[in-house]
C-alpha cells in the first residue's frame, strides 16, 4: 500500500511532473509563471519558473535529465523541445518534424518523445540530433505518452474518442506484443483516456487512467494487476522517482492537486 504524504494545491491543472536535484517541478496550465518548484523534503512550494512563449496545451509535458542537469519540456503547438538548465533558464532545444507530446527518458539516457500521429523519436539529450524513429503501427493512433524498458521495448499508452484506449509493449519495428484495454470503457478491463505511465524497476506499469479517475497497475506482460488508487479528479501525469520510490500524481481538472505517496 502507499501512503499519501502531502496533497498540494495550486488553482490550475497539471500538465507535467518531474523530480531533479531535490526539487519536484509541475508544470501548469497558465500563460506565465508556468513551473512551480516545491523542495522534495518539506513540501514547501519555493519559486516558479517562466517560460516565455509557451502555449498553453494539454498535450506539453516535463520529464528531467539527470545526465545533462536539466528538465526537458515538450511545446505541442510550436514543434518544438524547451530545455531548462539547472539554473531554471529555458531555451529552445530543438525543434522536431511532428507535434510532441508525452516525454521520457530511455535507460541509455536519451530523451524519448511520443508524437502525433503515431511517431516516437529518441533524441540525443545533448544534441538533439534524432537517434531512433519508430513509427507506430496504423491501429495506435493518438499516441499520449511511451518509456523504455531495459529490454528495449517500449510501453506506449494511445487512446482516441469513442475508440481504442489501450497500454502496448511495442517492439521498435512498431508492432504491439501485448496490450491492455480495448474500446474505452469501464471496468477493470477497460481504459478511458490513459495519458501517463510510471515504470517500476521490474517493469511493472502503473498507469493514469484519466477519464475513469484511477490509477491502473499492470504486469511486465500488461496483464491486469488492480486498480491501486481511486478518486483523483482526472489524473494526468506520473512521476515515480526511483530515489525515494515516492510517487507524484498531478490531476488535470479545476484545482490542479499533486498527490505524494510513499510507495515503499
Amino acid at each position: 500500500m502507499s501512503k499519501l504524504l502531502a496533497s498540494l494545491e495550486a488553482p490550475d491543472p497539471v500538465y507535467g511532473l518531474a523530480v531533479f536535484d531535490k526539487n519536484l517541478y509541475v508544470l501548469r496550465k497558465r500563460e506565465d509563471n508556468q513551473i512551480f518548484v516545491y523542495d522534495t523534503k518539506d513540501c514547501e512550494l519555493h519559486h516558479t519558473i517562466n517560460v516565455d512563449g509557451l502555449t498553453r496545451n494539454c498535450y506539453n509535458d516535463l520529464t528531467a535529465c539527470k545526465a545533462e542537469q536539466c528538465l526537458f519540456l515538450s511545446d505541442y503547438f510550436a514543434k518544438c523541445i524547451r530545455k531548462i538548465d539547472a539554473n531554471g533558464i529555458a531555451s529552445k532545444f530543438v525543434d522536431v518534424p511532428y507535434e510532441p507530446k508525452g516525454l521520457s527518458i530511455t535507460p541509455d539516457g536519451h530523451l524519448l518523445v511520443c508524437c502525433n500521429p503515431n511517431m516516437l523519436l529518441e533524441l540525443n539529450a545533448k544534441t538533439g540530433e534524432t537517434l531512433t524513429e519508430v513509427k507506430l503501427k496504423d491501429d495506435i493512433k493518438y499516441p499520449k505518452h511511451a518509456v523504455k524498458r531495459k529490454d528495449g521495448q517500449y510501453v506506449v499508452c494511445h487512446a482516441a474518442l469513442r475508440d481504442l484506449n489501450r497500454v502496448l509493449r511495442v517492439g521498435a519495428d512498431g508492432y504491439y506484443r501485448h496490450c491492455f484495454g480495448g474500446m474505452e470503457g469501464k471496468g477493470d478491463d477497460k481504459l478511458n483516456c490513459p495519458c501517463h505511465l510510471a515504470l517500476t524497476e521490474d517493469n511493472y506499469a502503473i498507469v493514469a487512467d484519466n477519464d475513469n479517475n484511477r490509477l491502473v497497475m499492470l504486469d511486465p506482460s500488461l496483464e491486469y494487476v488492480g486498480t491501486i488508487m481511486k478518486e483523483f479528479a482526472q489524473p494526468h501525469r506520473l512521476c515515480l522517482d526511483s530515489e525515494s520510490l515516492r510517487l507524484y500524481v498531478g490531476d488535470c481538472k479545476d484545482i490542479g492537486t499533486v498527490k505524494v505517496f510513499q510507495t515503499k
